[in-house]
């Protein structure tokens, strides 16, 4: 009864804000007879955000067979948030589908969040396929806050490929909020290159919340190792080669 009433509401309410709502509630019921109901108004729906919280919804409802309009509504929906949900939803329902158009939409998509969600999807999806594209991606954007949420995405694929390029941005990157998330990525490596430019980071980052992440990430290192932390030196000294890792 209450899928039916749900649907009326999204297929003839007047009021869009109704429409957008039913969407979500008719998601969170998670009964498969509600996708195609979702499917459509994510297709049809004239109004901008009932569109974009059908494409939420679909993703919070996690079924594979959402995955073609999903792709659909990400390539071709002409309101950037609806294609920044689609994005999201696909990285969530985890289809391997998703993984080419996902990583055309990250070099593509004239939205900026678009190409960030576009990466963590993909790291959602463990397509480490395409991980060097998303580390070129990374070194080619422009914009500092899609840098620092597409670096989010790296350490999920737990590569060494991309130890040196983190490194880099820790010590050189513009934007101290990109600096923080490439040191806090680096408390996962352990190699004695990457211990020395903590330290380095530690003792000459020109923003407080940078160095104070520095020495957070040199602790958890030390922590790992089981070394007892004293200094930033200390864990030179007594890291064994044995851990000469990145990840």
């Amino acid at each position: 009864m209450v899928i039916e009433i749900l649907a009326e509401i999204i297929k003839s309410h007047q009021n869009p804000w109704k429409r957008a709502a039913a969407a979500l509630k008719l998601a969170e019921i998670g009964d498969i007879q509600v996708l195609d109901i979702l499917i459509e108004s994510m297709e049809c729906d004239p109004h901008d955000f009932v569109r974009r919280d059908c494409a939420e919804a679909l993703g919070i409802l996690g079924h594979f067979e959402a995955v073609p309009a999903l792709i659909k509504c990400m390539e071709e929906d002409s309101f950037r948030y609806a294609r920044n949900e689609a994005i999201e939803a696909l990285g969530k329902i985890g289809d391997s589908r998703a993984k080419k158009p996902l990583l055309k939409s990250m070099k593509n998509e004239s939205w900026d969040f678009g190409r960030a969600s576009a990466a963590l999807a993909l790291a959602e999806l463990n397509a480490e396929e395409y991980l060097d594209d998303i580390l070129k991606a990374i070194r080619s954007e422009t914009e500092n806050y899609v840098r620092r949420d597409m670096l989010k995405a790296v350490p999920k694929f737990q590569s060494t490929t991309s130890s040196d390029l983190i490194i880099d941005i820790a010590q050189n990157d513009d934007d101290w909020e990109v600096r923080k998330v490439a040191v806090n990525i680096m408390s996962q490596f352990s190699s004695k290159k990457a211990l020395k430019k903590l330290v380095t980071i530690l003792k000459t980052d020109e923003h407080l919340f940078v160095r104070q992440e520095a020495e957070k990430a040199l602790q958890i290192i030390a922590k790992n190792h089981r070394i007892q932390w004293t200094s930033a030196e200390a864990i030179l000294s007594k890291i064994d080669n044995n851990f000469d890792i990145d990840y």
